[in-house]
């Protein structure tokens, strides 16, 4: 049995505006931890976009676990949880409030949502 890995094969991605954000990027991420690093402008965002299925890229194919994620979304979405640098939050919800509303979309069942909140 291998290991599960995000493979991502020349990955581009072309604004409507011709910003080509991602030119030709190939990437095999192993499990474990894995940073991207790069100045403002470089393509991390549009890569995690893309990757988070946030976005569909211009050309090119990203894979977990030999299964393609472009044409199966929820495959990493299961999986995935992702958190950009800038996140749009309603100030005015309350933490417990938000994360129940994000279980439930994500369909996570009440009895499992209700066990995490036990220790608060």
């Amino acid at each position: 049995m291998g290991k599960i890995m995000l493979t991502i094969r020349n990955l581009s991605k072309i604004y409507d505006n011709g910003v080509a954000a991602l030119k030709s990027v190939s990437l095999d991420i192993e499990p474990g931890l894995f940073g991207l690093l790069g100045p403002n402008g470089a393509g991390k965002s549009t890569l995690m976009r893309t990757i988070a299925t946030l976005q569909q890229p211009s050309h090119g194919q990203i894979s977990f676990d030999n299964k393609d994620i472009i044409k199966n979304p929820n495959i990493i979405r299961n999986c995935l949880g992702y958190l950009p640098q800038e996140f749009g939050v309603y100030p005015k919800v309350s933490c417990y409030d938000l994360l129940d509303h994000l279980a439930l979309l994500k369909g996570i069942p009440v009895i499992i949502q209700n066990a995490g909140f036990e220790a608060f």
